[in-house]
């Protein structure tokens, strides 16, 4: 878990950082796996999932708009996006604060 999100620190593409995170929380589902002798366990691993899942997909989509619209996807090159494209600023923000936990999207 915390190895591929080190890796992910260090990305300067958003295709592969969000790639290395999602290699880090697999880490995750394997803690619900583990846990799994109880229905609790099951339940909470496919809620992660359902939930990590359309995240993740929503996410992915922003970057490939980004990308569409840029021809590119540095991470530099998101400064001043919200002046830009104030929709695509938002939905980005949203999708990513959702995989990153933060209350009350988490």
């Amino acid at each position: 878990m915390i190895l591929g999100n080190l890796i992910a620190i260090t990305q300067t593409s958003m295709k592969r950082m969000l790639a290395y995170s999602s290699i880090g929380q697999i880490g995750y589902v394997i803690i619900g796996i583990i846990v799994g002798d109880s229905n609790d366990g099951y339940a909470s691993m496919i809620t992660y999932m359902l939930f990590y899942i359309s995240m993740n997909l929503g996410t992915f989509a922003c970057i490939v708009l980004f990308g569409l619209r840029t021809g590119t996807d540095n991470i530099r090159d998101y400064a001043g996006l919200y002046t830009k494209d104030p929709f695509l600023a938002l939905s980005s923000a949203l999708c990513l604060l959702s995989l990153g936990g933060i209350p009350p999207l988490a």
